[in-house]
């Protein structure tokens, strides 16, 4: 495997030959025919350590988070074989698949008793699934509707709260690009939300209300007409949409998170390592019992397997 930086801390960010998008394409030229395990490696090395951290969130301490991280890698894998998977913003999706993942072993007795006891409870009966929360349904849709790129430039440097270097090398930009590509990217996150706004508004009124809405929230929101006032004290959906319209401070960070995530998000972005040192885990102990030997990717060649071949890990 070719020598490539850790891109999973903080630190300065240095040559990377390939992007993820030509990892991807790589991976979906392989379909059907023996496959390099180089893409495979190239990819986990770049994004184990936050997909393991966020399964350790999903799972009681013990050796569950490896095998849930490893499974949701080898179904995304899969899935990009298949012309299904991300091309470009790979991370979100790992970790968004984590939690469907999960969602899947919580229907199964003996691994869901890996799973932490709040995903056991809300996903351990028939026909539970992951949904989008009412109050992040605005921000979802604006993340999907953006082009890939756009995606993993927001989630590394607002959620994972990386520089700007590292989404630079994974997406193979220019430094200069970048920077003006993550500008446009918020303004097209916001645009979104907007638009989402509208096309989910339950009454006229709220479609009269919307770019009054938009333009109070950017303006800090402190002093709104009454009539907004009014309307948003009455209507959910739009008092909902002032919210995922405050992009201020690590807001927007958040907001991405819990609409990707839907569950864990904000110990997600405590833990990363840009942000400030783990916090005691919220249900199951301290993480720093959880961690240490499992940080890394699973040692050896990583073999996904084609879409008809066994993959190394039930996903």
């Amino acid at each position: 495997m070719t020598d490539v930086p850790n891109l999973n801390t903080p630190q300065s960010i240095h040559r990377v030959d390939h992007s993820d998008e030509d990892l991807s394409r790589q991976l979906r030229g392989a379909a059907g025919r023996k496959q390099a395990p180089w893409p495979y490696e190239e990819l986990l090395v770049r994004h184990w350590r936050p997909v393991f951290e966020y399964a350790e969130l999903c799972t009681v301490p013990g050796a569950a988070a490896g095998v849930l991280a490893a499974a949701a890698f080898t179904r995304v894998f899969v899935d990009t074989l298949r012309l299904a998977g991300p091309t470009a913003a790979w991370r979100p999706e790992l970790l968004a698949t984590v939690h469907r993942v999960a969602a899947d072993w919580a229907q199964d007795p003996r691994r869901g008793a890996c799973l932490h006891p709040d995903l056991r409870s809300r996903y351990g009966h028939a026909g539970a699934r992951p949904s989008i929360p009412e109050n992040r349904r605005l921000a979802y849709q604006a993340f999907q509707r953006l082009v890939e790129p756009a995606r993993c430039l927001l989630w590394h440097v607002e959620v994972d709260a990386e520089g700007v270097e590292v989404p630079t090398a994974l997406l193979g930009l220019a430094p200069e690009t970048a920077a003006i590509r993550l500008e446009s990217s918020r303004a097209l996150f916001r645009q979104a939300c907007v638009a989402a706004h509208r096309d989910l508004a339950p009454d006229e009124t709220c479609l009269r209300f919307s770019r009054l809405l938009e333009v109070s929230v950017q303006r800090g929101g402190t002093h709104l007409v009454p009539d907004l006032q009014h309307h948003i004290a009455s209507c959910t959906h739009c008092r909902y949409a002032a919210e995922q319209l405050d992009h201020a401070g690590d807001h927007l960070g958040l907001l991405i998170a819990e609409a990707v995530l839907i569950w864990g998000a904000r110990p997600y972005l405590a833990w990363r390592p840009a942000r400030r040192t783990p916090p005691e885990h919220h249900a199951t102990g301290g993480y720093g019992q959880r961690l240490g030997t499992h940080r890394g990717p699973p040692s050896g060649r990583f073999n996904a397997g084609a879409p008809d071949s066994a993959p190394p890990l039930s996903a």
